[in-house]
C-alpha cells in the first residue's frame, strides 16, 4: 500500500490524474484488506477526484476519512472546496472554517472569505423568507379570525331578527301591523331603527320621552311616524293606548284626545263642583237654620 501511495503521489505531481486515481484506489483497497485504512489515503484520493472535477465522489471519500479522523484538516479542506463547487455554500463555509481552525492555510484565506460572504447572503435570504412566511401566516390567521367574527355577527343578527319582538317591526306587538308599506317594513330592518324601537319599549310600555328623542333623529323619526300612522289606522289623535306626548303637545293634535275632553258630564254625585248630576243641596234629614231653636 505504501508503494502504491508513493507512485500515486508522483503521478499526481506530474499531472497524470487518471493514473494517480488508479494508484490511490489500489492503495485504499490494500489498506482496507489489512484493516489499516487511513484517513490520509482517503483524503488524498478525494483530492485527486476533485481535480478530475468529480466533487460528489470527492465528498464521499472525505466523509469516510472524517469518520476515521474527525480532525483531518485535509479532508475538511477538500470537502469544503467540493461543496463550494456544488453551490452548497453554507456547508462549505462550515468545513473550511473548521479546517482553518485545525491547520490554518493562508492560501485558503481568500476562498474562505468568498464562501463566508455567500453563506451570509444565503442566511439573510432564508431569514427574510421565514419572516415573509410568518407574516403570511399571521395575515391568514387575521383573515380567518375576521371571517369568524363576521359569521358570528351575522348569526347574532339572524337570531335577533327571528326572535320575538324583533325583525318584524316595533317590539311589543307592533310588528306585522296592517298598512305598513314595503319601504317602511324594509326601513325597520335597519339596526339603528330596531335598536331605537326596542329602547322605546324597554320598560314594558312606550316611553314618551324616548319617543320624542327618536322623533328628532333623521333616520329613525320618519320610520316611527309611518309606524304610528299604520298603528292608528290613519286616525288622528295620537298612538293607540294613550301614547300621548308626541311632539307638538296634546293641544296641537287634530281632534284632541280620543273620546274628547269636553263635557265631563255624568260624573257621579258627591264629587263636588257644578254641572249636571251634582248634589242640589236638598236633604230632608237636615233641618234648616231657621228651624233650629235659638241657643242662649
Amino acid at each position: 500500500a505504501g508503494d502504491k501511495k508513493s507512485a500515486a503521489a508522483a503521478a499526481l505531481a506530474d499531472g497524470k490524474l487518471a493514473d494517480a486515481l488508479d494508484l490511490f484506489t489500489a492503495a485504499v483497497e490494500a489498506e482496507a484488506a489489512t484493516a489499516s485504512l487511513s484517513a490520509s489515503t482517503l483524503a488524498k484520493r478525494a483530492d485527486c477526484l476533485l481535480r478530475l472535477e468529480r466533487p460528489a465522489a470527492a465528498i464521499r471519500d472525505c466523509d469516510a476519512a472524517l469518520a476515521i479522523n474527525p480532525d483531518s484538516a485535509k479532508a475538511l479542506k477538500i470537502r469544503g472546496k467540493a461543496r463550494r463547487l456544488l453551490g452548497r455554500w453554507t456547508d462549505a463555509n462550515l468545513d473550511l472554517a473548521a479546517a482553518q481552525k485545525i491547520d490554518f492555510d493562508p492560501d485558503l484565506d481568500e476562498l474562505c472569505t468568498l464562501v463566508k460572504e455567500k453563506a451570509a447572503e444565503i442566511a439573510a435570504k432564508a431569514a427574510k423568507e421565514r419572516e415573509a412566511e410568518r407574516q403570511a401566516e399571521l395575515e391568514k390567521r387575521k383573515k380567518a379570525a375576521a371571517a369568524k367574527r363576521k359569521q358570528e355577527q351575522e348569526e347574532q343578527d339572524r337570531k335577533a331578527r327571528e326572535s320575538p319582538g324583533a325583525g318584524g317591526g316595533m317590539p311589543g306587538g307592533m310588528g306585522g301591523m296592517p298598512g305598513l308599506d314595503p319601504q317602511t317594513a324594509a326601513a325597520m330592518q335597519n339596526p339603528k331603527v330596531m335598536a331605537a324601537m326596542q329602547d322605546i319599549v324597554s320598560g314594558g310600555n312606550p316611553d314618551p320621552s324616548k319617543l320624542m328623542k327618536y322623533m328628532n333623529d333623521p333616520d329613525v323619526g320618519p320610520v316611527l311616524q309611518k309606524v304610528m300612522a299604520a298603528a292608528s289606522g290613519g286616525m288622528a289623535g295620537g298612538m293607540p293606548g294613550g301614547m300621548g306626548g308626541m311632539p307638538g303637545g296634546m293641544g296641537g293634535m287634530p281632534g284632541g284626545m280620543p273620546g274628547g275632553m269636553g263635557g265631563m258630564g255624568g260624573m257621579p254625585p258627591g264629587t263636588g263642583g257644578g254641572g249636571a248630576g251634582f248634589d242640589d243641596g236638598a236633604d230632608d234629614d237636615i233641618p234648616d237654620l231657621e228651624e233650629v231653636d235659638e241657643v242662649d
